[in-house]
C-alpha cells in the first residue's frame, strides 16, 4: 500500500529535509487527507431516525466502512474500492468467523488522449463506468479529486499528464489534433511547481528537495569577506579610491598623526608648553 505522507511529520525538526518541503507538496498532502467519496455504503444526512415500534427518536450512527488498500492497489486503479474485513455468522446460533471482501479485478486496456497511447491495466468494474461517465480515461485521471484515486499509478499517471499539457507535449501526428488536444484539456491545468511536486511519495519528494538544495548552496560569510578584501587590495593597489574612502583615508591619517604626537615626548606641542 502507498502510503501517504503525514502532516504531522512534515515538521518533526526544524532542520530536518521535510521541514524544508515546499507549500505547494504540503497542500497535495493535506488534499489526500480529505474524506474520500463514499463507495461501500450509501450516506444519509438525517442525524435522527423514528424507532419503528415505539416510534421514539433515536441518533443515528453514520461511520463511514473502514477500507483497508494493500500494495496491490499501487498496481492498478480501482476507482476509490478497498478491502473491506468483517466478520460472517452463517447460522444464529454458530460462532461468527473473520472473512475478507474483495474487489473483483481485471485486466482492461485504456486509451490516453493526451498521450496517444494505450494502457493495459488493472481495474474493477467501478473504474470503467467513471470513465464512461467521465467521457474518457483522461477526464476521468484529471478531474477526480485526488482523495478518491487511492492508487500511487493514478496519481503518477496524471502527474504525467499534467506535465505533459505544460510542456505542450506532440504525441499525435498531425499539429491540429496537438492543438485540439491540448484546447480541450487545458481547463485541467496548474501551476508548474504543484505539477512537479504533484503525486510524489514522501521518499521521493525529499529526495527532489535533497538535489534541489545541492545545486544551490551557500557560499560561507569566511570566503565571502576574504574575496571582498582582496577586491579591496586590488582596488589600492591600482590606486583606485571611491568618494567615500578618500574621506575616510584622511580622517584616519589625522587621527593616526594626533595619537602619536601625544606619546612622542620630543613632539613640538610640548616643547611649547615648556
Amino acid at each position: 500500500m502507498y502510503k501517504f505522507l503525514n502532516v504531522k511529520s512534515l515538521k518533526p525538526h526544524a532542520n530536518s529535509v521535510q521541514a524544508r518541503l515546499p507549500d505547494v507538496y504540503k497542500k497535495y498532502v493535506k488534499s489526500l487527507k480529505l474524506p474520500p467519496t463514499p463507495v461501500h455504503y450509501i450516506p444519509n444526512d438525517m442525524k435522527y431516525e423514528l424507532h419503528p415500534l415505539t416510534k421514539e427518536r433515536f441518533r443515528r450512527e453514520d461511520r463511514p466502512i473502514p477500507l483497508k488498500f494493500p500494495k496491490e492497489a499501487d498496481e492498478g486503479i480501482w476507482g476509490g474500492e478497498g478491502v473491506i474485513q468483517g466478520f460472517i455468522k452463517e447460522k444464529p446460533k454458530r460462532r461468527r468467523f473473520p472473512n475478507y471482501w474483495v474487489p473483483k479485478l481485471k485486466k482492461a486496456v485504456v486509451y490516453s488522449e493526451i498521450l496517444n497511447q494505450y494502457m493495459e491495466l488493472t481495474v474493477t468494474e467501478r473504474t470503467l463506468r467513471l470513465i464512461d461517465q467521465c467521457y474518457g480515461f483522461d477526464h476521468y485521471i484529471l478531474g477526480s479529486p485526488v482523495q478518491d484515486l487511492k492508487s500511487q499509478l493514478a496519481l503518477n499517471i496524471r502527474r504525467k499528464l499534467l506535465l505533459a499539457l505544460l510542456n505542450g507535449e506532440k504525441h499525435h501526428k498531425d499539429e491540429a489534433t496537438n492543438q485540439e488536444v491540448l484546447e480541450k484539456y487545458k481547463k485541467y491545468m496548474i501551476p508548474r511547481e504543484e505539477a512537479e511536486w504533484f503525486g510524489l511519495t514522501e521518499r521521493e519528494a525529499v529526495q527532489k528537495q535533497r538535489l534541489l538544495e545541492e545545486e544551490i548552496q551557500p557560499v560561507p560569510l569566511k570566503h565571502a569577506f576574504r574575496q571582498k578584501y582582496i577586491e579591496e587590495l586590488k582596488r589600492k593597489a591600482a590606486g583606485v579610491v571611491e568618494e567615500g574612502e578618500e574621506g575616510n583615508e584622511a580622517v584616519e591619517e589625522q587621527e593616526e598623526r594626533s595619537w602619536i604626537s601625544r606619546l612622542n615626548p620630543f613632539s613640538s606641542r610640548k616643547n611649547d608648553e615648556k
